[in-house]
Formats: structure tokens, sequence, C-alpha cells
């Protein structure tokens, strides 16, 4: 008897030290990838332009990376520089012979981040122009000043909206947490369906200005809940309010969330012609990258089942997954929590 509590014991402690490695690990590169790097470019005149240049904080440090323009863009005063909302923020005007034509912008140090840039140009009739640079595209050349076409300002706030839902750790682990929390089909199908409509209903309250909260508690809310999931999932009392109904648990957290996808989304900007259909766009990217992920999960689980069946002689099963689940979710967040808190 002795002897198998302490096993039991030692396989406790065991994914504890695996699960709280990684989540150190974790902690630090994960931790703010929902805000990306971003540049606007505004045309003030035929031959100035004014930039934006912002850039989130990690681990209260700016990372090294920064935008370049042509060697015939002559500056025109003096460089602005702010930390606000835990995001270095750099203003400054050009002035060139050309404005936007043919103007040639270039991310340098790009290779050392995790993220994207998002670049947003707007000329002088409000037209508006939206790419994403990253390793594979660091450079941009604008060809012409033409607004996007409805279908393209869908399909490319549509791929934002997917690709950044999926690097966003937090929003990914929640997710993760409710699917364990469902048990059900039926109910994963109405917890899932609850936290989309909370959080799609912040992110257009907030996107359109009609509720302003700051980033920073937002995120360190974020990073709570997922600690609070991790906890209710390690208690495992069926009995209790979460477990239950766990479409409770994810439509007010999801209202929470929602105010962390508009923070990436006011990075990324809305084009003042198209302004309701990029914002449906975006959010149905998110919901698209949400549900990819479910189904990764679901893979992953069958692969794993399939292979733990295959070693040990008998199925893997839910309960076995409960403690590795809830610590490493549990403990990567609180890493997070802890963090988020020190920037307020």
């Amino acid at each position: 008897m002795t002897l198998n509590l302490l096993l039991k014991v030692a396989r406790l402690f065991r994914v504890f030290i695996i699960t709280s490695f990684f989540a150190f690990f974790c902690s630090g590169v994960f931790a703010d990838d929902m805000r990306p790097a971003s540049l606007t470019i505004t045309a003030t005149s035929n031959t100035h332009f004014d930039l934006v240049w912002k850039v989130p904080l990690k681990n209260g440090r700016k990372e090294k990376i920064s935008f370049a323009v042509p060697t015939d863009s002559q500056q025109v005063g003096l460089t602005r520089k702010h930390i606000v909302n835990n995001a270095y923020i750099e203003y400054s005007s050009f002035h060139r012979e050309n404005g936007l034509a043919k103007l040639f912008i270039t991310i340098d140090g790009i290779e050392g981040t995790a993220g994207d840039v998002l670049v947003r140009i707007v000329g002088l009739q409000q037209e508006t122009l939206t790419t994403v640079l990253n390793l594979d595209k660091p450079s941009y050349v604008i060809s012409k000043m033409v607004s996007l076409t409805t279908l393209e300002t869908m399909l490319t706030y549509i791929e934002l909206g997917f690709e950044h839902i999926l690097i966003g750790l937090d929003h990914l682990l929640f997710v993760a947490c409710l699917v364990y929390i469902s048990g059900s089909r039926k109910k994963l199908f109405f917890t899932i369906t609850g936290f989309t409509l909370a959080h799609s209903m912040t992110l257009f309250l907030s996107a359109n200005g009609l509720v302003t909260i700051p980033i920073e508690p937002v995120e360190a809310v974020i990073a709570l809940s997922i600690i609070f999931l991790a906890w209710e999932i390690a208690k495992n009392k069926q009995q209790s309010l979460s477990l239950r109904y766990p479409v409770l648990v994810s439509s007010s957290f999801g209202l929470l969330h929602g105010f962390g996808f508009a923070a990436v989304l006011s990075d990324i900007g809305l084009p003042e012609t198209e302004k309701l259909m990029a914002l449906l766009s975006f959010n149905i990217g998110v919901e698209l990258g949400q549900l990819a992920f479910v189904s990764a999960l679901f893979i992953l689980v069958k692969l794993a089942s399939f292979v733990y069946q295959w070693l040990q002689d008998k199925p893997l099963t839910l309960p076995m997954l409960r403690l590795p689940i809830s610590y490493l979710c549990g403990i990567t967040a609180t890493f997070w929590f802890i963090e988020r808190l020190t920037v307020f």
C-alpha cells in the first residue's frame, strides 16, 4: 500500500517537473504573441507621409526589429518615442518627391522574431492597403494606392484572424481547457458556441469604440481565466458549476477574450470604406482558426490513444490526461499572470 502511494507521488512529481519546465520555457516565448508589431504609413500630402511604428514589449524589453524606407526619403523633424500599453511606439514624418508611389519598405531584424509585422498604408483619398510582412516576406513595394476589393478585404482579414488565433497560446490554452471540461460533444458544441458569441460581442463593441478597456488588466485576467479552469480540472468535482455548465464559464470569460482580440485588431487597423466587412471577416478567421485547433486536438488525442493502446495494451482515457492538462495549462498561465501583473 505504501509502495503504491510512493509510486503515485513519484509519477505526480515527474509530471509536475516536466510541465513546470515546459511552462517556464513557453512563458517567455509565447506570452505576448497575440500582439504583433505594426507599421502604419499615412499620406499627408503628395510628397509627405507619417509613420507610426509599434512594437509590443517582450518581458519589458523591445525586440531588435526596425523598419527601413528608401534613402530618397528625408525625415522631417524629430522622432517621437513613447511606451504606451506595454508597447514601444515611434512617430516620425518623411518627405519624398514621389510620395508613397513605389515606396519600398523593409523590416530589419525580422529573422529574430516569432510573429508577423502588420503593415497598413493609407492614401490621400483614404484608400487603404493592408499586408503582412514576415521571415518569408520581409519587404514590400507600394505598386499602386488602390483600395482592396471587397473580396480581397474579406480574404485578407480572414487570413489575419486565422493566423493570430493560432499564435495566441493563451487563447488556445483556454479553448483546450474548455474542450476537456465539456466531456461530451453536445456540451462542447454549446460551450464553444457560448465562447464564440461572447468574444464576438466584445470584439465588435471594442473595435467600434463603444467599450474601451486597458489591455494590461485584460491580458492578466485572460491568464487568470486559464488558471481558474486548470484548477477546476485538477479538483475534478463533477457537481461544480463549471463542470456541470461549462457554457457559463466560456461565455463569461469569453467577454474578456474578445477585448484581447480587439487589441490585435486595433494594431492591424480597419479600412474606413469597408470597416464592418473587415471586422466580420477577422472574426470569421478567428472562428476558423479556433475550429482548426479543436479538430487538431481531437486528432492528437486519437493518435495518442492509438500509441498508448499499442504500448500498454489498454485504452487511454480522459481521466488519465486530467493532471497533465491541469498542470501544463495552470503553471504556464501562472507565469503569464505574474508577468502581466508587473506591467501596471
